[in-house]
């Protein structure tokens, strides 16, 4: 696999993004969770595109996602799913090593929405890893009362992903066939 999408969805949301900026990238792109984009997988790509939902203006920690788990959403339930590791801990395994790699982070809108996507890139350089662009935000609302995965995100949240995934292809692309450079 020359691109990976890897991300941490609770409800739904972030995969839904994840899958819609694969699509965007074409090219045999995959969207993984985190326990199946395994270091082998990554050390293969060429392109990471990592996603993570907003918890506390940072990626979620132990204790925001145990406390996710307490919320449930719509008829008759839509409850967290955490059976995945979460990014923190997927990017403690991610092996050093020249890629390219991006970031997007799903959250509500204001201040308090981002910060997830940031984190991730400066873990992701300081691995060696080149952005191909800014971290993206996908916006999410407060509450929903439907029960289906993904629920959560606005109107046009995946169109503008698949968007986002066309860039990204066209900016790899001009960077050429091999190697990383610098954009």
């Amino acid at each position: 696999m020359d691109t990976v999408v890897v991300y941490e969805s609770l409800w739904g949301n972030t995969a839904a993004i994840a899958q819609a900026i694969a699509r965007g990238l074409g090219n045999g792109a995959v969207a993984l969770t985190t326990d199946r984009a395994t270091p082998s997988v990554v050390e293969r790509a060429r392109l990471i595109v990592v996603g993570s939902p907003v918890h506390a203006m940072n990626l979620p920690t132990d204790a925001s996602r145990a406390s996710a788990t307490a919320k449930v959403y719509g008829r008759p339930g839509l409850h967290a799913d955490v059976s995945h590791p979460s990014i923190r801990e997927w990017l403690d395994n991610v092996p050093p090593g020249e890629r390219y790699c991006a970031a997007f982070e799903t959250g509500i809108r204001g201040p308090l929405g981002h910060g997830a996507a940031r984190a991730v890139i400066g873990r992701l350089t300081d691995l060696g890893c080149v952005p191909l662009d800014e971290p993206h935000t996908f916006t999410v609302a407060l509450v929903t009362g439907s029960a289906e995965p993904g629920a959560l995100l606005l109107g046009g949240q995946e169109e503008k992903a698949m968007h986002w995934g066309e860039h990204l292809a066209a900016a790899l692309a001009a960077q050429g066939p091999e190697g990383v450079h610098a954009p």
